[in-house]
């Protein structure tokens, strides 16, 4: 049914029950509700405010003098070039050694010389360590150079991205990550740190103090947003078995009148009115985020129809029945039949995303059927 006319019938309800008894008013609830979760929510908002406020004046400290916090003389800068001194060196020497002897062996096909085997052996063992010397000397000369290039990268930056480092330098993030935390453990960086993420280098400890600060007022936030969560979640659900509380009571009132007036034809609507009711509120418990749309039928709709009813079977007690008793109980059973009309369209409007699911689910199917070849077309050909 179009909401429109759903809302032409509301309109029609109350015209014919105000002609009955005056309306009164339970939706207060929900509202009550609402507010308490609206001013709990801005208050995590305005806090988390303040934390953003706080962050960003870490981004806006001042820049920092990087010379402070890097090592005059990083390590390997000294030792790389006598690695390498060394290892030329003894390469050379000891690879002219072993060209020698093996010119020699050749020259004198073979012939033993005593010693010679050893001597052999020594020169071997010193020109691969002289080898290792050179490689060792070019990693760390290579790794200085790294540093530098770090260094002039950051500038005098507190922080700086590590992903934007590996891109100044041409590196895989994962090599920079791994060769900063090798240079912080050398000291060549006298106070930088790497925060949990692994995202930034920090250059010095204020930084790195203000950022564990951060990280706790995060962590207390979003355990508080948690709870603030839990809290509001907790407060549907108080609502819904609230609300479907109410209306079960209300369901219960009007069997018991509906009882009192079984005699009588209003028993018929009465009867339709409770099962109506009863699918509604059983609707809403396998579907709680329905809740909103039956607020009112639940809160205002069914305490009017109580009331209604209830001065039913109230006038229809009375021993006297003049024209004015009469013309009530007619006013009273119209009402009831625009309420179970408007009730009717309501609870076929509950089953709208059923009907939707539904309409998917074949839609879905026939197009498998198609794909497949299965459809009913395919089988004319």
């Amino acid at each position: 049914m179009d909401k429109k006319d759903f809302s032409n019938l509301e309109d029609q309800i109350m015209s014919t029950v105000s002609n009955a008894l005056k309306a009164i008013d339970f939706a207060n609830l929900k509202k009550d509700i609402n507010h308490k979760t609206e001013d709990t929510i801005n208050q995590f908002k305005s806090k988390f405010n303040g934390y953003s406020e706080k962050y960003m004046n870490l981004n806006k400290k001042s820049k920092n003098h990087i010379s402070t916090y890097i090592n005059k003389k990083p390590s390997g800068s000294v030792s790389s070039i006598l690695y390498i001194v060394f290892g030329v060196m003894g390469s050379l020497i000891y690879g002219s050694s072993l060209l020698i002897f093996l010119i020699f062996k050749m020259l004198f096909n073979g012939v033993a010389i005593i010693g010679s085997s050893i001597m052999f052996g020594v020169a071997l063992l010193l020109f691969v360590v002289s080898i290792g010397l050179l490689i060792r000397g070019i990693t760390l000369r290579k790794r200085v150079k790294r540093f530098k290039k770090y260094v002039k990268c950051i500038d005098d930056n507190s922080y700086f991205s590590i992903n934007d480092l590996a891109k100044f330098t041409k590196e895989k993030e994962s090599f920079v990550l791994k060769d900063l935390n090798k240079m912080i453990d050398l000291g060549m960086f006298l106070e930088g740190h790497i925060d949990e993420e692994k995202t930034y280098f920090m250059l010095n400890d204020e930084v790195y103090n203000d950022y564990l600060n951060l990280k706790k007022q995060q962590i207390a936030k979003e355990i508080n947003n948690e709870k603030i969560n839990e809290e509001i979640k907790n407060s549907e659900k108080d609502e819904i078995e609230s609300t479907i509380k109410i209306g079960r009571n209300y369901i219960e009132q009007i069997k018991n009148i509906r009882n009192d007036l079984y005699k009588e034809e209003i028993a018929v609507k009465l009867d339709k009115l409770g099962n109506i009711a009863n699918q509604i509120l059983t609707q809403v418990e396998k579907n709680p985020k329905k809740i909103q749309e039956v607020n009112k039928f639940i809160n205002h709709y069914l305490p009017i129809t109580i009331k209604l009813i209830s001065s039913y079977k109230d006038i229809n007690n009375q021993s006297v029945k003049g024209e004015n008793i009469e013309n009530a109980k007619i006013e009273i059973e119209k009402s009831l039949d625009l309420i179970n009309s408007a009730f009717e369209n309501l609870l076929d409007d509950l089953f709208e995303d059923v009907v939707l699911d539904i309409s998917t689910d074949i839609s879905v199917l026939k197009t498998l059927f198609k794909q497949e070849g299965l459809a009913e077309e395919d089988f004319k050909k």
